[in-house]
């Protein structure tokens, strides 16, 4: 696949409805500047992060899952690969809740209206998803743009009108919060999701530069562009589209980037479970798998997933990152994944690592709130996984 392509459809991904919607909520909720130094913090890991598996995708054509075996082990792959899945289908839920209460808010709808939004849209999403990955990269093609004009136009209305809004200090005390917010954004995708796309790339240079093209440069620029009229307004997605008379212009660029962002979730999910029912001895069609993926997204949206956000977020940092260390630790060290021989069927030190890094995630960062919780997770997680695959290999 072309750079240009690979970009478009990664673009197609990190430009969705959730972006906007919690740049809203996070631009009345923190002072500008400090909002600003941690969205472009956390973005510049992100970029780091997708360089990381990107390379590898490239460099070894293997999907996240497929590397996961390598690592976790033949059975073992059904731990990562279905929690993998799992959090496609759960930010797909996300998109959906988000464009349904704008619909809904928009139109003027009864609340109930709200069920059988969530289940139309989650019907249809699922058609170009099940139908495969060339007719993502169409919607995509229509899809980011459109966006980048509805933020455009915020953008230039309500500074037009009100002005830029005021930078303020940088509160080193939330400096963490809003970086931890911003990353647990995408911290899982820029680990599963960047083998699953970027393995399509011809050279490994394309990989890292998709990366960064797609996380520092349009998440990056539709988190910010999305935060300043919010910000200025100072009412929520779309109350302040509302203010500024793009209303129907925001529901139906929503729609169809969740449409868009909809496909790239219920495609890497597919991809995800199929090595899943694999390492369980079962087998089942990518369509299929497409199927109860959608029904499953369609039950977490009329749950209200998008409700739970910070809860989310915090999730998604916890297990997802340490997940990805044991991959790239595993990789980047000439271990395991590198070998010609086959793995086990279970890898206790990859599971333990995963454990050690989670727990310390959660507790120093997500409950004690320390800035340095992240590193000392990452580096414990590292180092645990080096030491206990190399002792396992000598004995």
């Amino acid at each position: 696949m072309t750079l240009v392509a690979t970009v478009m459809l990664w673009a197609s991904l990190t430009l969705d409805p959730s972006a906007p919607y919690l740049a809203s909520w996070w631009a009345t909720s923190f002072s500008f500047a400090t909002f600003v130094a941690g969205v472009v913090v956390a973005n510049v890991v992100l970029s780091l992060f997708s360089s990381l598996s990107g390379y590898i995708a490239t460099k070894e054509g293997v999907t996240y899952s497929l590397a996961a075996e390598r690592v976790f082990g033949t059975a073992g792959v059904v731990v990562p690969s279905t929690w993998a899945g799992l959090v496609c289908i759960g930010w797909l839920a996300f998109s959906i809740g988000v464009v349904a209460d704008g619909i809904v808010a928009g139109m003027g709808l009864p609340g109930i209206t709200y069920f059988p939004l969530v289940i139309f849209m989650t019907a249809l999403f699922s058609i170009t998803a099940y139908l495969g990955v060339r007719h993502i990269v169409k919607l995509a093609y229509v899809g980011v743009p459109l966006l980048v004009v509805l933020i455009v136009s915020a953008l230039a209305l309500s500074v037009s009108r009100w002005g830029v809004p005021a930078l303020g200090a940088v509160d080193l005390a939330a400096l963490p919060v809003i970086f931890g917010l911003v990353l647990g954004t995408f911290v899982n995708g820029s680990i599963t999701l960047s083998f699953d796309y970027q393995r399509f790339c011809r050279r490994v240079s394309d990989s890292v530069l998709t990366a960064f093209v797609n996380f520092l440069g349009f998440w990056s620029f539709i988190i910010i562009a999305s935060a300043i009229p919010a910000a200025t307004v100072g009412k929520d997605l779309y109350g302040t589209y509302s203010t500024l008379g793009l209303s129907w212009l925001a529901i139906a660029t929503l729609f169809l980037l969740a449409w868009t962002s909809a496909d790239n979730q219920l495609y890497s999910a597919s991809l995800s479970w199929s090595v899943s029912l694999k390492a369980i001895g079962r087998t089942a069609s990518r369509r299929k798998i497409v199927v109860v993926a959608a029904a499953l997204t369609a039950a977490l949206a009329l749950a209200r997933l998008h409700t739970f956000a910070v809860q989310w977020l915090s999730l998604m940092t916890s297990i997802s990152l340490p997940a990805g260390i044991v991959i790239w630790t595993d990789y980047y060290t000439k271990s395991g994944m590198r070998s010609s021989t086959r793995p086990a069927s279970w890898r206790p030190a990859a599971f333990a690592s995963w454990a050690i890094g989670s727990i310390t995630v959660y507790y120093l960062y997500v409950l004690s709130g320390y800035w340095y919780g992240l590193l000392i997770g990452f580096l414990l997680t590292a180092v645990a996984y080096f030491a206990m695959s190399r002792g396992a290999a000598s004995r």
